[in-house]
């Protein structure tokens, strides 16, 4: 039976599995060699693991037509070529909604698990994690659950209760107002939006920078950012 995931011998970096029982197969994107090298080693022992790919950067991955998609990208953040966020944003709208998305990084700042898990993300690991621990990860995803590592998970959970609480004293309109201020609209541009006064919108933005305790409207955008209230959009 033909494998659309392998290549020839000579064009190949995929390691097929021992397991007879194929399933999945994964991509690996990540610079260092021999962290890839030592993953393939372990997960195409795995029973649901068919073939691990690596490539060193996402424009890589992206560009190579010749193999089907993956069931399973495991990426890091701080990648070659394109940002992590820029990975996971072309993944997503290139490959079939099905495919899995873990990110195995040393970038673990709650404001990166949170962007990485709304754009679409399914789990986060530090690349401190054991690897008992990464296919425990894997086992859950393929089961349709999502996974944050047990390193990580403390401060994500601790900062979910801290910007909750941000977020229950803004009225819908100031959060409105956030969104289109950090989103670089002007005064201006965001009373003609809502169809407000401009003495209106200048009043929410005063409203909000006081419950947030910021002075400056740079710091508004920093603080919202850093605390997962403001998203940018990819272009």
């Amino acid at each position: 039976m033909e494998n659309r995931f392998t290549k020839t011998k000579e064009q190949s970096n995929y390691v097929l599995s021992d397991s007879k029982n194929i399933s999945m197969n994964v991509v690996l994107v990540d610079e260092l060699v021999l962290l890839t090298d030592a993953l393939q080693c372990v997960l195409r022992h795995m029973p649901e693991v068919n073939a691990v790919i690596s490539y060193p950067d996402g424009k890589e991955f992206l560009a190579d037509k010749s193999a089907c998609p993956p069931g399973i990208l495991i990426m890091d953040w701080a990648i070659n070529g394109m940002s992590g966020l820029e990975l996971l944003d072309l993944s997503r709208n290139a490959m079939p909604k099905e495919m899995k998305i873990i990110i195995l990084s040393t970038v673990t700042d709650v404001q990166t698990i949170k962007h990485a898990i709304r754009r679409g993300a399914n789990g986060f690991l530090p690349k401190s994690a054991p690897l008992e621990e990464l296919k425990e990860a894997i086992l859950m995803i393929i089961a349709g659950k999502q996974y944050i590592g047990k390193g990580i998970r403390d401060n994500l959970i601790n900062s979910v209760f801290t910007d909750e609480q941000v977020v229950l004293h803004l009225s819908p309109r100031e959060k409105e107002v956030l969104q289109k201020v950090c989103s670089g609209r002007t005064i201006k541009e965001i009373a003609y939006d809502l169809k407000l006064s401009a003495h209106t919108v200048q009043y929410y933005h005063r409203s909000v920078m006081e419950k947030l305790k910021v002075k400056r409207t740079t710091d508004l955008i920093v603080y919202a950012m850093q605390h997962g209230l403001y998203i940018p959009e990819m272009k």
